[in-house]
């Protein structure tokens, strides 16, 4: 059976992948196996999937890599918990590694200390990895570092390969658009469609086909577990609100531009201080699976932490409304029904219109307890999905493999 080996970061991108190597499986198409990068790592191995890290295609003559990946990994100033920090080292390590050999021992000590991981591009460990696995297609998402490592390195090797895009591609146009980048691209809409044709992708290159990540939204089992959810958070009669913060990094991963390090705990702040000593109010945050031990609820606040340990779309099902920057978190909340608050201001705002397309109300930081209170006024009215994306995915793996 041939191996179709999937290569994912943690969050909305592995979210992509999961169902549908667990439905490649199903069906006996292919051997899936996850390169799981970073924050992937656990729920690759949850949901059951063989799993793979940058830990397992060590070798022996990478000792020096691996001890400089150990000194990088004690210079973060936080790294998530739920990370095995063998992969962490060798992730880092054999990543700079590949920088070095990119730039010289100087540009890639600056380019580190400016740019920090956003600065990785380690094609040459992907290459190791594709020629150890033999896989018969490779399949990424649409972030750039290891993932666009992989397909590249994918093309290198002559091995077809598949880019699935999750939202509007804003940023990834400027290499997903690139002709030659994998072999088929699938995208959210039309929309996303028309800017990578626009970027000189052939027509017969970019098919829609959804967010895989979106299918599960709609389970019935959902809505049934969001009231255990509100049980196990003593909600009553409460209005339930939950907060997804969003990393906010130093600098921009592809463009020349500063961010706002403390947004999302800007935001947390205001939403705390418009919840505190309300009785008809409870807040929950839920940080990104790359935040891990940053987020810590202020003294005092009308608030609870639900971490990566409570599913995502019982916790979407179970609130009243939800608040977001960037995040994924709130097109799916808009999907379900749920009114969503955005708060501008991230680096990150043009990559989730989300205020412009109608999905949230704006809000100002001084603005979000005002916003909140007129989004908790608004009628859910549940969006039913267009396409169930995992077989429209399918469809066109098993196309690009038999290329």
């Amino acid at each position: 059976m041939p191996t179709w080996l999937f290569v994912a970061y943690g969050g909305g991108h592995i979210a992509m992948v999961l169902p549908v190597a667990q439905r490649v499986r199903e069906l006996g198409i292919a051997r899936p196996l996850v390169l799981a990068l970073t924050t992937a790592q656990g729920p690759s191995r949850a949901a059951g999937l063989e799993t793979v890290g940058f830990a397992d295609f060590a070798q022996a003559d990478d000792a020096p890599a691996l001890a400089r990946g150990a000194q990088l990994l004690a210079g973060l100033s936080a790294s998530p918990s739920h990370v095995d920090p063998r992969e962490s080292v060798a992730y880092l390590g054999l990543s700079y590694a590949d920088l070095v050999s990119r730039l010289g021992q100087d540009a890639a000590a600056q380019a580190y200390e400016t740019f920090g991981r956003q600065c990785f591009h380690p094609v040459p460990t992907l290459r190791r990895i594709l020629n150890a696995v033999s896989p018969s297609l490779v399949v990424a998402t649409n972030s750039p570092r290891a993932e666009q490592a992989a397909i590249e390195a994918a093309r290198e090797l002559l091995i077809p390969s598949v880019c699935m895009v999750d939202l509007f591609a804003v940023d990834e146009k400027r290499w997903i658009g690139r002709p030659g980048y994998a072999d088929r691209i699938c995208v959210l809409n039309e929309s996303v469609r028309q800017v990578l044709l626009a970027e000189g992708r052939a027509p017969e290159e970019v098919v829609v086909t959804g967010n895989p990540a979106f299918d599960c939204l709609f389970d019935p089992a959902h809505r049934q577990a969001a009231i255990d959810v509100r049980r196990r958070l003593n909600v009553g009669d409460r209005k339930l609100v939950v907060y997804a913060p969003s990393p906010e990094p130093l600098r921009h991963p592809v463009r020349e531009q500063t961010g706002n390090e403390q947004l999302p705990f800007e935001v947390l702040a205001g939403l705390a201080a418009w919840a505190r000593g309300r009785t008809d109010i409870l807040l929950a945050v839920r940080p990104h699976p790359s935040q891990g031990r940053e987020i810590s609820l202020p003294p005092g606040s009308n608030a609870v932490l639900t971490g990566q340990d409570w599913p995502l779309e019982p916790l979407l099902h179970a609130s009243d409304a939800v608040c977001v920057t960037v995040s994924t978190v709130g097109l799916q909340a808009w999907l379900i029904g749920k009114p969503v608050v955005q708060v501008p201001g991230s680096m990150f705002d043009d990559g989730a219109p989300y205020i412009s397309m109608g999905i949230a109300r704006g809000a100002p930081m001084a603005e979000v307890g005002a916003a909140m209170d007129a989004a908790l006024a608004d009628i859910a009215h549940e969006r039913e999905p267009q396409v169930r994306a995992v077989p429209q995915v399918i469809d066109v793996l098993v196309r690009t493999a038999n290329l």
